[in-house]
């Protein structure tokens, strides 16, 4: 009699992982392997990576962080909708649910989990998305549901920011980071005119004069997000660390000390060993005066 309770490969959802940071995608994947309810295909740390993977083996569904390296990951969102409408994606991210969680979904995300939440959390959040069910955090649908009601509007603070587009918003974060004009623009990969554009029109929206006031707002509202920002849930980064490569340990053996054999010359009786004799023991040479030999021939 067969086991049902296990899970056969045909049975198995295929998901991929995208994900920058090494530690969090290796964690992920002995998470999930664990789970045994899923197969893993494969997994990227680009969103240009991925999308080559997905050309060529499509899984069911993709956990996503947004925060990659190169294309944002929203708009990475945006270009898989046309081209994968049937695919599942989860966002599973350590920047803020509340400024990100509804942008996700309008991008065409079907789930938003900030990978602080406990690890038995991300199970249901998969199973939902997988079931083609939207998942949020019981406090993120609260705040949603409130927004869409006349009597619970965003209050001022998230009127302005919710004016904002993905790609002010993810400055905003990388400003609240500490990053400058040209790393800012490194990150994303444009030029810092332009991110000094975003930066501008940011400013014009919130209503703030300065930069510095710009600043100070961004790490205001930003700063919980930037803190923890590329790193991964604790849970995660314990399994993660057990499959990195560890330096080999070397052990030294203790010096010996190596007597000399004595040479061949010395072997064959043709030459005497030297005597080395101990310092304590040498006497000093006393220079004696030499004796005049035509004054010893009058005497």
């Amino acid at each position: 009699m067969k086991n049902t309770n296990r899970p056969t490969e045909s049975t198995k959802g295929k998901i991929a992982i995208v994900d920058s940071q090494a530690a969090s995608r290796i964690g992920l994947w002995r998470h999930i392997e664990r789970l045994n309810r899923w197969e893993i295909g494969w997994a990227s740390s680009t969103a240009e990576e991925a999308m080559e993977k997905l050309g060529k083996d499509a899984p069911a569904a993709l956990i996503l962080e947004i925060q990659l390296t190169g294309k944002d990951g929203l708009e990475f969102i945006k270009d898989l909708q046309p081209l994968y409408p049937e695919l599942k994606i989860l966002v599973y991210s350590s920047l803020s649910e509340d400024f990100y969680a509804e942008r996700c979904l309008r991008a065409g995300a079907l789930g938003y989990l900030h990978k602080n939440k406990p690890m038995h959390l991300f199970q249901q959040a998969l199973d939902k998305v997988i079931g083609g069910d939207i998942y949020l955090s019981s406090r993120i649908t609260r705040k949603t549901l409130h927004s869409l009601s006349t009597h619970h509007g965003y209050n001022n603070n998230d009127n302005h920011l919710h004016q904002l587009t993905d790609r002010e918003l993810e400055i905003m974060i990388l400003m609240a980071q500490g990053l400058s004009s040209q790393m800012s623009a490194d990150k994303l990969r444009i030029s810092p005119r332009t991110v000094q554009v975003h930066r501008n029109n940011i400013r014009h929206k919130v209503g703030l004069e300065s930069s510095l006031q710009l600043h100070s707002y961004a790490v205001r509202f930003y700063g919980d997000s930037a803190k923890t920002s590329g790193t991964m849930d604790n849970q995660l980064e314990e399994e993660a660390v057990v499959t990195l490569i560890k330096k080999p340990t070397i052990h030294r053996l203790p010096r010996q000390t190596v007597q000399k054999s004595p040479s061949a010359a010395v072997r064959a009786g043709r030459t005497k060993p030297k005597r080395t004799m101990p310092s304590a023991g040498k006497k000093k040479s006393v220079n004696l005066p030499k004796i005049n030999s035509a004054y010893d021939k009058t005497l």
